[in-house]
Parts: structure tokens; sequence; C-alpha cells
């Protein structure tokens, strides 16, 4: 389907409208109960210098990580070298199941994964929260727009140095041209599944909604489900770019994450006359 035909443009209307109105109302009758910060949340000077410090400590976090982040690692790769093994069977069955009515559903739900659609529902989530004086939400905007810019920098990083072939060159899902600068050789990860699942998990966390969680999670696969629609990745290409999306925003939330930490202390006293165990508990 042509995007620049008049299905096409209602179908992208359509797309924008339906996170326009499902989440931005979201965002004001239930992100304004998100977790506290600690001070007012910003687009300022000390938002640019936070965003500098975030994205060092998730450049370095590999560096910093313990048996417990291994074994994720070593999870999170294995299923996608599992699902790798199986591409091949999920692009044939995918491609040959397509109509003129997925492509319409799917030309929607790839929005749910488009930077620039991402990048308005963060605006619009923040000038909500600078209406309403609400810093909750302002955060939330703020966090996406971290996550968001932080996942695609990555993903295109490594997109670039993998060089997989995307599934509609007709190449097998095994071929790889590692430094390549044509786009149809940068389909490891998903750009779209990262992003959606960047702001998904930002705002998941942000939110004490089980109703919002299931909301953004459901919309982020929805895009991901697109692109493997579309011919455009591979289905591990999908799982990998989510999940570097969603632990990118995870990281970034830890990091930002202010009145929840607590540090407890066991001690024991020992002198003339007086023994004490003490317990110590700050918040």
């Amino acid at each position: 389907m042509d995007p620049q035909s008049a299905p096409g443009r209602k179908g992208r209307r359509a797309g924008i409208l339906a996170i326009g109105i499902l989440l931005y109302g979201m965002s004001g009758a239930v992100l304004g109960r998100a977790q506290e910060s600690g001070g007012e949340s910003r687009l300022d000077r000390a938002f640019f210098g936070r965003f500098g410090r975030d994205f060092t400590e998730v450049i370095a976090a590999p560096a910093r990580w313990d048996r417990s982040d291994l074994l994720t690692l070593a999870a999170v790769s294995g299923t996608g070298l599992l699902l790798m093994t199986f591409d091949q069977e999920i692009r044939d069955w995918a491609q040959g199941r397509r109509t003129a009515s997925s492509d319409k559903a799917s030309s929607i739900m790839k929005l749910f994964g488009d930077g620039a659609v991402l990048l308005g529902l963060s605006a619009a989530i923040y000038a909500t929260g600078e209406i309403g004086a609400d810093d909750g939400l302002r955060k939330t905007a703020l966090l996406s727009l971290e996550s968001l810019a932080t996942t695609s920098l990555l993903v295109w990083t490594t997109k670039v140095i993998v060089g997989r072939a995307r599934p509609y060159t007709e190449e097998s899902s095994c071929s790889f041209h590692p430094f390549s600068l044509k786009s149809s050789f940068w389909s490891l990860p998903s750009g779209h599944a990262a992003a959606a699942f960047s702001v998904a998990t930002t705002i998941a966390l942000q939110s004490r909604s089980i109703f919002v969680d299931v909301v953004a999670y459901t919309l982020a696969s929805l895009a991901g489900l697109s692109r493997i629609h579309d011919n455009s990745h591979w289905a591990s290409d999908v799982f990998i770019g989510s999940a570097v999306g969603y632990f990118v925003a995870k990281k970034i939330a830890d990091l930002n994450r202010t009145g929840e930490k607590r540090i407890v202390s066991l001690g024991f006293q020992c002198s003339a006359g007086r023994q004490a165990l003490t317990l110590n508990i700050a918040f």
C-alpha cells in the first residue's frame, strides 16, 4: 500500500489519533499519580546534565554487571539465538497470510514504534504536566525522552556494526554485511520495537496502574509485530530490539528513582559494662 495514498494517509492519522487519545488521556488521568520525584522535573540545563550522566551510565553498565545481570544476558541472548533458528519459517508463515486488510492494520500498528510519534507523545505528556503543574507527568515525559534517545543511538550503532540483511532482500536469515551503510542490511535489532518498548517501559514504571501497563506494552508489541508482518525484520530482530528498549528504559528509571532507596545496617557495640545490638534503617 502506498503510504501517500488516501487510505495510507487515513491510516496514519487514525494511528496518531489513537495514540493521542488513549495515552494522552491516560497520562492525565493516571500518570498524575506517578511516583513522586525528588524535585521539579523540567526541560532545562539540569535535564541535559542528567541525560549525559545517564547515557554514560548505560554505556558503562556492562563493566559492572554482576552474576544476575550475566544470567539475564544469557537468557535474552539464548532466546534470541533460538528465534534465529526459526526466523525463516516465521517469516514465510507471516508473509503467506498477508492480506489487504492486514496491511492497513499494520500501517497503523507501525506508528506505535515511530520515533516522531513517540517524541510527540512525550511532548504531549510533558505539556500536560506543565499545564497542571504535575511533576510526575513531567518526569515521565523526560525519562521517556532519555530512554528513546539512548535506545535509538544504541540500536542504530548496532545495526551498522552487525549488518544483518532484512527479510525483503531475499537473502537468508544468516546473511550479514558488517559495517554496511545500506539500510537493507540494518535488520538487527528492530528500531521500531526498541523505541516502542523504551517508551512503554518508562510509562509502565512510572505508572501505578496495571491498565496503563497492559495498554503500553500491548501497543509496543503491536509495533514489533508490524515489522514482521511488513517483511522488514526477522522475529529475532524484534525480540532483541524489544529487550534493548526495555532494559535501557529500566536502567534510566533506576538511575532517577528517588525517595525509595532504603539502607539497612546491623551493628554490634561492645564496651565496658555495655553491649548493644543496633539496627539502622535510612530512607
